[in-house]
């Protein structure tokens, strides 16, 4: 066979030669094809498009809300700030509907939860919870004299008749009254509204009313030198921010994140600003 020897290669040592080439390039296409793979994380995604996507319903006061002119404030949006700025990144709120706020976290539409979310089991099945940043108990609060004052130091000691407490119905002070038969000696008056259950007391129409720490602490605020808060809370639930739950990285790093906001103070501050003070209500019509 003259092309065979004229070429200098035997056909076996073509054929060894071939498959050696063959092999290479398949090797490579699969280095190629496992690196493609690989996606960046969500944490690592933020800080290359410097954005972090924060999804919240706007209303819930002091947490979330927006002003007037839709900027946000509350205790959440101030957290995520802070988180934002560890980062270096740029925060994006996404006003979100409470019924789609988990499914558009699921789908991508944002990054994390900041919404005064309760962590449960139920949830929990859905996506990740950081450590909680806030501890939502339920608090009594009755008009501030001095006779109130003396008279009621827990729930126990509204469990009298002729005591009259306002609920809002369907809430959850209201199925825990159902539940847990406490109050069964009390009379219990149901509002559609929750202003409601503040004004029934104002205007002596109720002893007292019941509802979640942020709404109780925002009524006396509301009602300077009118309200007094029963020191003993009870039942109630906690906040955390939520994420998918494959973004563990993103879960770490915000819980690092917390755990230093309390320990420089920033936590404290932002927490009184919302909680004790003022200042922000007079905001929220500009």
């Amino acid at each position: 066979m003259t092309s065979s020897s004229s070429s200098g290669l035997k056909p076996t040592a073509c054929r060894t030669l071939l498959s050696l080439s063959i092999c290479v390039l398949s090797s490579f296409a699969i280095f190629m094809k496992s690196h493609a793979a690989v996606k960046p994380t969500t944490l690592e995604t933020i800080k290359k498009k410097k954005e972090l996507v924060v999804c919240s319903e706007s209303g819930y006061i002091p947490l979330e809300m927006k002003t007037a002119s839709g900027k946000w404030l509350g205790f959440d949006f101030e957290m995520m700030s802070a988180y934002a700025k560890e980062l270096d990144v740029k925060l994006t709120m996404a006003d979100t509907k409470w019924d789609g706020i988990i499914p558009s976290l699921i789908s991508s539409k944002c990054d994390m939860i900041a919404s005064s979310m309760a962590k449960t089991e139920e949830r929990e099945r859905a996506v990740a919870f950081s450590e909680p940043y806030y501890d939502n108990k339920f608090l009594i609060a009755v008009l501030d004299n001095s006779e109130n004052k003396e008279k009621f130091k827990n729930l126990k000691s509204f469990n009298l008749k002729g005591i009259k407490i306002a609920v809002k119905t369907g809430s959850a002070p209201d199925l825990y009254i159902k539940n847990s038969g406490q109050l069964k000696n009390a009379e219990i008056m149901r509002f559609d509204a929750d202003a409601d259950t503040v004004s029934a007391v104002l205007r002596s129409r109720a002893t007292a009313f019941i509802y979640d720490t942020p709404y109780v602490k925002l009524a006396a605020l509301n009602n300077p030198g009118k309200l007094y808060i029963i020191p003993d809370a009870f039942n109630g639930d906690q906040f955390a921010v939520a994420m998918r739950k494959k973004d563990a990285d993103l879960l770490k790093s915000f819980n690092s994140f917390l755990t230093d906001w309390k320990k420089n103070g920033g936590y404290e501050k932002t927490m009184k600003y919302y909680f004790e003070e003022r200042e922000w209500l007079s905001l929220l019509d500009k």
